[in-house]
């Protein structure tokens, strides 16, 4: 508002006083009190068709009445819901600080805020699959409209006024929106609805103080995980990587982590060092819980393990199953591998965490699928436990190699036929080509490789080197 006497206006030009309005625009005045005095009884017609031309509400005072008058007439009432926007916050914060000292649940909290509020809401952990709210709420509601309120003194949050629409009660219905940002949980928001569209600043008053409430409670829920994963993971850690030797000392790790009961155990095993496996980490690791009821996790820099303990008698996590369960994950990000261990009792649990990690070094060099177990690695799980994975490439075929560095059709079409039983008719057709163009390649593949095709020995030599050879193209793809 501006308070002044059109005296101080009366001097100016028709120019100024067009910038003196369009200078009250830009500040957003919202009214404009106008005094007259002894000398000037009325206000001018162009001072009006300025004030109807700019939207500025025009209030005329006569001369008799006092400016603190004036003051007085506006501030009142302001201040008195100041003090009454203060009391109740006031107010509220006592009651939600009684409720932090007793350690209230998340569930309590929002009790006292609906007995407060006295308005309908919906408190969303989206990421934890909670929904706590109260109150007549309209279901399969569709937003309309969202308008993103302003700040005022008694607000921190960023506040959304959402328009709804629900089919169930065809008519508009009106709710706050804000998100609650804290450690606990990646995906908290909150609803309040509301009667009509207008915001009172007193429920914006109460829902932050119950957004602070709800903060310090996340904080400290927050605090309590990160102290449980600690104990845990440091827990698996001395049963998986650093495994007692001493039987009774395994037990008593095994009896606190509630693994004790059952007779045996397995590990699963995937690497986390890239950036998008590293996104993906909590969510496998959840999932994987999962396959058996008891399961521990160990998150290592590099990897993250599984420990299952479970009844032989219900069967071992096989390869088959792990791929139905993780299919998603895995078309989310080619570069995921798992490791599946062997079926282990307790005396061999400390094989099991190791076994896993060869595994996924020898699948790092020599790709052989995204979900692996020792079985699919064969004989070569000699050279793994004796750290020879190098030795390995140094016994392939050196011809071989030669071939499929520098001949790749040729390789290709060798590689195709062992994969085809050695069936001319089958690899032509696997390939799109004739079948004498099949033959004719494979008989230069044996002229420069130097073997007889019908020698059993040299092919299953070379059959061996194929295979090895297109696991480490494939294993050099992925690292790319």
């Amino acid at each position: 508002m501006i308070l002044t006497s059109f005296y101080a206006l009366n001097d100016l030009t028709e120019a100024e006083l067009e910038d003196f309005f369009v200078k009250m625009c830009q500040i957003e005045i919202s009214g404009l009190i106008l005094k007259t005095d002894r000398f000037i009884k009325t206000i001018p017609d162009r001072f009006i068709h300025l004030c109807f031309k700019y939207r500025i509400p025009l209030i005329k005072i006569k001369q008799e009445v006092s400016y603190e008058k004036i003051l007085l007439t506006i501030y009142e009432p302001l201040l008195n819901t100041q003090s009454h926007i203060l009391r109740t916050y006031y107010e509220v914060r006592q009651r939600f600080n009684q409720l932090e000292r007793q350690s209230s649940s998340i569930e309590t909290i929002m009790e006292e805020f609906y007995r407060i509020i006295k308005l309908p809401f919906s408190l969303k952990l989206i990421d934890k699959g909670i929904e706590i709210s109260d109150g007549k709420i309209p279901r399969d509601a569709i937003v309309l409209a969202r308008e993103t309120l302003r700040n005022t003194d008694f607000t921190k949050n960023d506040y959304s006024l959402l328009t709804l629409y629900a089919h169930t009660n065809p008519q508009k219905h009106y709710a706050l929106e804000v998100a609650i940002f804290n450690n606990y949980s990646a995906n908290c928001l909150l609803l309040v609805y509301l009667p009509d569209d207008v915001v009172k600043e007193t429920d914006l008053v109460i829902i932050e103080n119950a957004i602070d409430a709800l903060q310090e409670k996340f904080n400290t829920e927050s605090l309590l995980k990160k102290e449980r994963y600690t104990r845990l993971n440091n827990l698996a850690d001395a049963i998986l990587q650093n495994t007692p030797k001493n039987p009774d000392e395994l037990n008593s790790l095994l009896h606190e982590v509630h693994m004790l009961s059952k007779d045996s155990y397995q590990t699963i095993v995937f690497p986390t060092k890239d950036t998008q496996t590293q996104l993906m980490k909590t969510r496998i690791i959840s999932l994987l819980r999962t396959l058996k009821k008891e399961a521990i996790f160990f998150d290592q820099h590099h990897y993250s393990a599984v420990l299952y303990n479970f009844d032989q008698a219900d069967g071992p996590i096989t390869k088959a199953y792990l791929q139905r369960v993780v299919q998603d994950f895995l078309l989310e990000n080619p570069y995921l591998t798992f490791a599946i261990s062997s079926l282990k009792p307790k005396q061999g649990i400390k094989e099991l965490l190791f076994e896993c990690l060869d595994i996924l070094n020898f699948n790092r060099d020599f790709y052989n699928g995204p979900i692996v177990t020792l079985a699919d690695i064969g004989i070569f799980k000699h050279f793994i436990q004796e750290e020879q994975l190098q030795s390995i490439e140094e016994s392939l075929p050196q011809n071989l190699v030669a071939l499929a560095q520098t001949n790749f059709d040729l390789f290709e079409t060798f590689y195709c036929f062992l994969q085809n039983n050695r069936n001319y008719k089958q690899t032509a057709e696997k390939m799109f080509l004739h079948s004498k163009t099949i033959r004719y390649r494979l008989h230069k593949v044996e002229q420069l490789l130097a073997i007889d095709f019908n020698n059993a020995f040299q092919m299953a030599n070379y059959e061996i080197g194929a295979y090895v050879i297109k696991m480490r193209q494939s294993a050099l793809e992925k690292k790319e």
